[in-house]
């Protein structure tokens, strides 16, 4: 395992950790390579996005493998692993002759390797940052976003003049090394690090004075708080992840816009989703995680209740940018609300558990839009008020949400 010198500078732990993230968010320009790929091989639009929904649902379920490795292996190991893997996943895609073989390396290998090095920056950078936990969540996961929003028009040229399988072995290229090039920046903290002049808050009762309670995920699985937590996460993926998917269409059906404006209602989303994950995490940090999260819920639910009305381009834009910064903060604010909740110590597995809502969004909020769609002859009113409905309800349960109380004894563990 990594060294745990505390003379490093730590800001230099964030800078591999938003370089890492910055080459795992490039995978994430699959609209590009959607309709080319259906074009060569003459598939359907929903056999080759389910390999998109593949690599989605496995992200959670390696974060929490990763989460488990990583106090033994150290983040420069396992963000090499994840990058490993998905440079496979890309090598194996861009050689696709069936739909097998891109399942395999986008969807399953894809994802995993995506997975396994997703959290490790987050998990890494806020132990060294117990200070600024909500700041430096947003920057981690920031890099994810920037990724994506600087090499989606470099993947359009890309797949213009090579094709998309060629595409996908040069991203396999880049990615490895990038994160290597990040990774080794990565640095574990020694556990229950404090910053020079810094004085922990007061915590909550029954914890030591001198340190937080970090549970194990055998038992935040154990309290009702992660349930509720899960829950409400779940709500803000739903929301936000439907509008992602669909962004295009709605404008085009909503605001009467033409595909090509509402392609840059895209891009518009991609920027400012990147914006939020920064702006709200940072917030977080002076005025509390739950006022925040409650904040970010009622901007949603307002949005999605108007967004049927939004029938110009800038209005359109307005409702689309306020639900990506919202949907943004969510992802910026909830790995600093889970180091809250239940410690930093095993934050990589805790919040890969709580992230298991980004895979419930994902199949729900997508699929509620296509489904209001298909049943209402095309208008998308009742899943604004639906997504709306669950904002509001996340909104109130924010209010509820506080960190569970933490065992009599308090002793090291080995994660379970």
């Amino acid at each position: 395992m990594e060294t745990k010198e505390v003379n490093i500078n730590r800001w230099s732990v964030v800078l591999g950790g938003v370089i890492v993230q910055f080459c795992l968010g490039a995978l994430y320009t699959w609209s590009v390579f959607q309709k080319p790929i259906q074009q060569m091989f003459g598939w359907s639009s929903s056999e080759v996005s389910l390999a998109f929904s593949i690599n989605l649902a496995i992200i959670p379920i390696l974060m929490i493998v990763a989460g488990r490795l990583l106090p033994k292996y150290g983040p420069t190991r396992m963000v090499l692993l994840g990058a490993g893997v998905l440079s496979l996943g890309l090598v194996v895609s861009s050689r696709t002759t069936s739909l097998g073989m891109l399942y395999l390396g986008y969807g399953v290998l894809g994802g995993a390797g995506i997975g396994i090095a997703y959290g490790i920056p987050i998990a890494t950078c806020v132990k060294w940052f117990p200070d600024k936990r909500g700041m430096i969540s947003g920057l981690a996961v920031a890099g994810f976003g920037l990724g994506s929003v600087f090499y989606a028009p470099v993947a359009t040229k890309l797949v213009e003049s090579y094709g998309p399988l060629n595409t996908f072995f040069m991203q396999a290229i880049y990615t490895i090394i990038g994160v290597i090039i990040g990774g080794r920046l990565l640095k574990a903290a020694p556990d229950g690090y404090v910053p020079d002049g810094w004085v922990p808050p007061v915590q909550k009762a029954g914890v030591s004075n001198k340190t937080e309670y970090n549970f194990t995920p055998k038992e935040m699985l154990k309290t009702k708080e992660y349930y509720f937590l899960l829950i409400i996460y779940t709500f803000a993926n739903i929301a936000g992840l439907m509008i992602i998917g669909h962004a295009s269409p709605i404008g085009q059906q909503v605001a009467k816009l033409t595909p090509i404006e509402a392609g840059s209602i895209v891009s518009i989303l991609a920027m400012v989703n990147t914006a939020g994950r920064m702006f709200w995490g940072t917030l977080s940090d002076k005025i509390g995680r739950v006022k925040v999260v409650f904040i970010m819920y009622l901007i949603s639910a307002a949005t999605m209740f108007s967004m049927n009305s939004l029938g110009s381009y800038w209005l359109y834009a307005l409702g689309v940018a306020l639900v990506a910064f919202c949907f943004g903060g969510a992802m910026g604010t909830f790995p600093s609300v889970a180091a809250d909740f239940y410690g930093a110590k095993y934050v990589g597995m805790n919040y890969g558990f709580i992230f298991l809502a980004y895979s419930l969004g994902a199949i729900i909020g997508p699929r509620l839009a296509s489904v209001v769609v298909e049943s209402s002859g095309g208008s998308y009113e009742m899943a604004f008020l639906i997504t709306g409905g669950l904002c509001t309800i996340g909104a109130v349960m924010s209010l509820f949400a506080k960190p569970p109380k933490a065992p009599n004894f308090i002793e090291e563990k080995v994660p379970s």
